[in-house]
């Protein structure tokens, strides 16, 4: 029997992984005859010997294996060999943390053999909000709909992120006492352009232009404008700035962005923070102003920070 699970939600997939483990574990209690493998340093081989290797205690075998799709060699040979593991009674489970292409040979494959398919693709919408309220229920929490609206906006589609902002929400209004408003999510919770911000800016700080490169190549690949990311780079400057001058008594400023610039802030002298902003004004007057194209302002903004 063969079993694949896949798709861009690593969140979900990795829960529903854990829960079959966990299946498998009560009903063959010796937990001698479950195995993960990773396709990157397994062949064909060694999967067949896991697979139809003496069982302990005759027991039903699990095999997980991860990675199939993306080891070209791999897929190969087992498309060759698949009807051995297809008939098999044992439990062989390919996972594999990204969508896979429709018209993949292996796919189609599992198809044709009527494997049990699970696709994971990423939450958004009214499925995302759900998955969120069931999140939160599920932890005794309450959320106000206003605040349920403002998380997703926040956070996306990162489930990882998702969750461990729910658990922080609920345990704040008192493990589930008190509801989730608006006003907390938006006092607590870090937009995820903002994350990127302080990613990119951390990355500037410790002179990794390399990242900080991919970092903003990520934000315009989602659509983001150069000019608009200039900015946001300022408005987290200046917030760094206010709380090196401030410290904890800066006001005006949401506290989890003032816990974020207050860290950033001792990896900058006063002097240099007010430098690199006067610098950034330089490259948005210039941008403004054509002396420089957009692509120009973002490599400067990087290179000579």
């Amino acid at each position: 029997m063969i079993i694949l699970v896949y798709g861009a939600d690593t969140f979900r997939s990795s829960r529903r992984i854990k829960e079959l483990m966990e299946e498998h574990k009560k009903r063959h209690k010796s937990g001698l005859n479950l195995r993960y493998l990773d396709a990157k340093n397994s062949f064909v081989d060694d999967l067949k010997n896991e697979m139809f290797g003496l069982a302990m205690f005759q027991e039903k075998k699990l095999i997980i294996i991860e990675g199939v799709f993306a080891n070209a060699k791999f897929k190969e040979d087992f498309l060759k060999q698949g009807d051995i593991f297809s008939n098999s009674e044992n439990i062989l489970m390919l996972y594999e943390k990204s969508d896979i292409a429709a018209k993949d040979k292996l796919l189609n494959y599992l198809k044709d053999k009527k494997a049990k398919i699970e696709q994971f693709s990423e939450l958004s919408g009214v499925k995302l909000r759900a998955w969120a309220d069931k999140e939160i229920s599920s932890l005794n929490g309450k959320i106000s709909p206003a605040a349920l609206e403002k998380m997703v906006e926040f956070v996306g589609s990162d489930l990882w992120r998702m969750r461990n902002e729910i658990i922080k929400l609920v345990n704040f209004n008192g493990n589930g006492k008190n509801e989730i408003t608006e006003k907390d999510v938006e006092e607590m919770v870090c937009p995820e352009w903002e994350v990127n911000i302080f990613d990119a800016i951390d990355a500037i700080a410790i002179k990794d232009k390399k990242r900080a490169i991919n970092l903003f190549k990520k934000q315009i690949d989602a659509g983001a404008e150069i000019p608009y990311l200039i900015a946001m780079v300022a408005w987290q400057i200046k917030n760094i700035i206010i709380a090196k001058a401030d410290g904890g008594g800066a006001s005006g400023i949401r506290p989890f962005v003032l816990r974020k610039a207050m860290y950033q802030a001792k990896n900058f002298s006063l002097e240099s923070l007010k430098a690199i902003y006067q610098k950034i004004i330089d490259l948005d007057l210039s941008l403004k102003v054509g002396k420089i194209t957009p692509e120009t302002a973002l490599d400067l903004l990087i290179l000579e920070i």
